[in-house]
């Protein structure tokens, strides 16, 4: 039976917290980042993947990480501060599609991962020697039941034409293409006079729409020379969509210390 003959694969989940530990902890900090970035605070090792929607999004482990990056070598540095006004999403961070299969302890069926974090069983062993290859079995990473709820199942796979390991990879090729972000919005978090706009310096595309939300008890504003948010009461946001290509700089008028950059490119 295909699930009897699985080979049993050990190791113990290693947070990405304990995994980070050996990269850089000195390096520089900066404000500017955009959407698709990988971030980390300066005194906290934990990487997250920062979202067009504002959010910093959990790799649950380091075998999810590595199967998205090969190092650390991208990861900004930002202060601590900044990184705690970053709200957490709503969902952690799931497998690369097509890159392995994943199973659970709890359930004997192994999965290929489609788009979106969808689990797709497997039925057999000779279909799983057709998608992955002879060493099939050394392509299975087993997730802790906990981390299960990442994941939704959606319909088994019964032939190799169902699921194509390669183009469902290129169809994939970052997190925001596989959690299905609008990609033409993007978010910034107004954090207060200390921590300032979050991102400080960010960059889209001509057409997009930026979306800032006060997430500071008192009121700001977002001006700039061809827009001004007005006062942004606490919890509410103010939209701006960038028509044309150039550096946009932009402060709060009431805290002039709150100072921001909206770089737009073609």
């Amino acid at each position: 039976m295909f699930a009897k003959r699985l080979t049993a694969i050990a190791g113990v989940v290693t947070t990405l917290a304990m995994v980070l530990a050996p990269i850089a902890t000195n390096a520089a900090t900066t404000g500017a980042f955009q959407a698709g970035d990988l971030i980390k605070g300066s005194q906290f090792s934990t990487v997250y993947y920062f979202g067009p929607d504002g959010h910093r999004y959990v790799f649950p482990n380091d075998k999810t990480y590595f199967t998205w990056y090969p190092d650390f070598s991208t990861v900004k540095t930002i202060s601590d501060l900044q990184l705690q006004t970053i709200p957490l999403g709503r969902s952690n961070i799931t497998y690369r599609p097509g890159y392995k299969m994943v199973k659970i302890d709890t359930d004997p069926k192994t999965y290929a991962v489609d788009q979106g974090g969808v689990l797709r069983w497997v039925k057999s062993e000779e279909l799983a020697k057709t998608l992955f290859g002879l060493n099939w079995n050394s392509r299975i990473d087993d997730i802790p039941d906990p981390f299960f709820i990442n994941y939704k199942v959606g319909t088994g796979i019964d032939t190799a034409s169902d699921y194509k390991p390669a183009d469902i990879m290129t169809a994939t090729p970052n997190i925001s293409i596989d959690k299905q972000f609008d990609m033409t919005m993007t978010t910034i978090t107004i954090g207060g006079v200390t921590n300032g706009f979050v991102p400080a310096s960010t960059t889209v595309k001509v057409g997009n729409t930026v979306t800032w939300t006060n997430g500071d008890l008192m009121p700001h504003t977002v001006t700039g020379t061809a827009f001004d948010s007005g006062p942004i009461a606490p919890g509410a946001t103010y939209s701006h969509r960038f028509t044309s290509a150039g550096s946009f700089d932009y402060h709060c008028s009431i805290h002039t210390v709150m100072q921001g950059t909206i770089n737009v490119v073609q």
